[in-house]
């Protein structure tokens, strides 16, 4: 395994990496998000990330990294309040540390987050409907469906959940998280309309509940 610490304090990403590489885990230290740029992100397997850096917001970098990689990131920081760690886990972290941390815990964690990412599916399906979650591209019959990342988003945790309501605000806090800026009440009403358009017969499947919100249903009835 190949980990990239993101980590401006040397202290501990020395006793991090000392640790780590006696357990055969090769760790990279990077003590700036600058350093990240033109970087292969394909090269490694797990990211351990600090949410303040000398640069830039840790929070920030996770939400665009979000946007083109399913790598896993483990959020290292102080900010230990609610909000912060809510924050953290809906932008798409994978586990979230306080510091300070107990290393043989940190290493557990480590392990954990992995064995869950290869256990994870790359591709969902649906009849001829497909869904590549490496590349976040959907597809029928092999033709690309031309989905933005919101739409992608729905389309997935529709079929991840079949045949069961989904409440809108379910939906709104995990497609959107903390982009509130991006949403009002006619959000998802516009993005769901654009979603079936794209999905053509296929977006028969997926049912308005009245007062509830949507269900992607098996048979189009």
């Amino acid at each position: 395994m190949k980990i990239l610490m993101i980590e401006d304090d040397s202290t501990i990403a020395f006793a991090v990496k000392t640790y780590l590489n006696k357990h055969n885990i090769e760790t990279i230290i990077y003590n700036n998000l600058s350093q990240t740029e033109n970087l292969n992100f394909n090269d490694f397997d797990l990211i351990l990330l600090d949410a303040n850096l000398p640069d830039g917001s840790g929070f920030d970098f996770l939400k665009w990294l979000r946007e083109f990689s399913d790598l896993p990131v483990i959020m290292l920081t102080v900010k230990d309040e609610d909000q912060y760690i809510i924050k953290g886990l809906s932008q798409g972290a994978d586990d979230y540390i306080t510091k300070p941390f107990s290393l043989p815990v940190l290493k557990a964690r480590i392990d954990n987050v992995f064995s869950r990412k290869i256990k994870k599916v790359d591709e969902l399906t649906f009849e001829n409907l497909s869904l590549d979650l490496l590349s976040k591209q959907a597809s029928i019959d092999g033709i690309d469906l031309d989905l933005n990342l919101k739409e992608f988003a729905i389309l997935k945790m529709l079929l991840e959940n079949q045949n069961i309501n989904l409440l809108r605000e379910r939906i709104l806090d995990y497609v959107w998280g903390y982009d509130f800026y991006e949403v009002n009440d006619n959000t998802l009403t516009v993005t769901i309309k654009r979603l079936r358009n794209k999905l053509g017969e296929y977006g028969e499947h997926i049912k308005t509940v009245r007062g509830i919100g949507y269900r992607w249903d098996n048979e189009k009835k």
